[in-house]
């Protein structure tokens, strides 16, 4: 494994944004070249796929995002990155090392399977699954299952968890803009005020996304930033509003939406003002095969122990294969309690990359 965990290391060094892993896939691209019997597609964009061809019938696939994100690394470990203001603080460099672990794995043993490994671009929001999809490149390949794996900080470094059914829900990114008219504070009347209109906006969706759907169908709203203004005195002209939508079905997420249309008319009547609503990036929900999850179970390696997760509203684009496909995702234990996902002092056990291994190795073997 040690091996392995330098490959962990010179990933973390080098994290790079979504569609931006140039130097991501050049190191993938050389420690693949590396073996036999594999042949390599690339895309129009980052990434690759690995395809092990060992005769006719379907293909399993499993696929590992190696996209970073935009950070400011603040660990003190000794392969802190090297890009400044980039880091690995999703765990993807965990999630490479281990397919390229697996490949390894199946290439010394001479599985005679036929396995897809993919490496894929940008999960974090700008649609790399949906991009790798639609090149039509996985059409060519009869696959019976998907499979993937995630860190998560709150789980100890030898346990895995998931979940049949919904493991992860449906992420809903949006923009709010409303466009006022400017005017001095001293005579309200002769304005619109934007900055007015997105704070009743704001504070009427909490309250009605609260009371849409049953307390039992888990769903949120939240917003993260807010905009607008040039002075204390002035009333502001324009004002945006960034947040996120979750829901666990889309069924319930069409109906936040139109919610949230709804009350940006509302707001923006109160003061005069115009809305434009912007939905922007989403991916379908992660739901989990109900055969896959049991021999998940049924697989279990010694030593490692399988937690049965609630669903979570994180969003994970991996759930555009499992909508094409029967598929599972898995969550693996970081072993950094406290320190959650997308933190700039995030940095999961290595150990890790060992338990995804033994538990890829024995999902790939168990009807071998």
């Amino acid at each position: 494994m040690e091996h392995l965990y330098e490959i962990r290391k010179d990933l973390h060094r080098i994290p790079e944004l979504a569609f931006r892993e140039r130097k991501t896939t050049e190191y993938i691209l050389a420690k693949l070249r590396e073996m036999e019997g594999l042949k390599i597609h690339t895309f129009p964009f980052t990434g690759l796929l690995a395809e092990y061809t060992q005769g006719e019938g379907d293909y399993l696939l499993f696929r590992a995002d190696m996209d970073g994100l935009p950070l400011e690394e603040k660990t003190e470990c000794d392969f802190r990155s090297e890009h400044p203001g980039f880091m690995h603080a999703c765990g993807h460099d965990i999630h490479v090392t281990t397919l390229i672990g697996l490949i390894e794995y199946v290439i010394s043993k001479g599985l005679k399977r036929n396995i897809l490994f993919l490496f894929q671009p940008a999960e974090e929001g700008l649609g790399g699954a949906e991009r790798v999809l639609s090149t039509g490149i996985l059409d060519r390949f009869n696959i019976r299952e998907a499979y993937a794996l995630h860190v998560d900080p709150a789980y100890p470094s030898n346990t895995i968890a998931s979940r049949e059914g919904v493991l992860m829900g449906i992420p809903q990114e949006f923009d709010v803009i409303f466009r006022g008219k400017s005017a001095h504070a001293a005579h309200p009347q002769e304005g619109r005020d934007a900055l007015a209109a997105a704070c009743s906006f704001s504070s009427l969706l909490y309250q009605s996304i609260g009371k849409l759907l049953s307390p039992i169908e888990s769903s949120l709203c939240h917003i993260g930033k807010i905009g607008g203004g040039n002075a204390r005195n002035i009333i502001a002209e324009n004002c945006s509003v960034e947040g996120t939508l979750r829901a666990l079905s889309r069924e319930n997420m069409n109906k936040i939406k139109e919610q949230t249309v709804e009350v940006a008319n509302i707001a923006a009547a109160l003061y005069g003002a115009e809305p434009e609503v912007k939905f922007l990036n989403t991916c379908d929900p992660v739901v989990n095969s109900e055969n896959l999850f049991e021999k998940l179970q049924k697989t279990i390696v010694p030593g490692i122990r399988l937690e049965r997760c609630e669903p979570s509203l994180g969003g994970e684009d991996f759930g555009f294969f499992t909508t094409r496909y029967e598929g599972l995702l898995f969550w693996v234990g970081g072993n950094t309690p406290g320190i959650d996902l997308h933190s700039p002092y995030f940095l999961p056990d290595e150990k890790a990359i060992d338990t995804g291994l033994k538990t890829f190795i024995a999902l790939l073997e168990s009807d071998y």
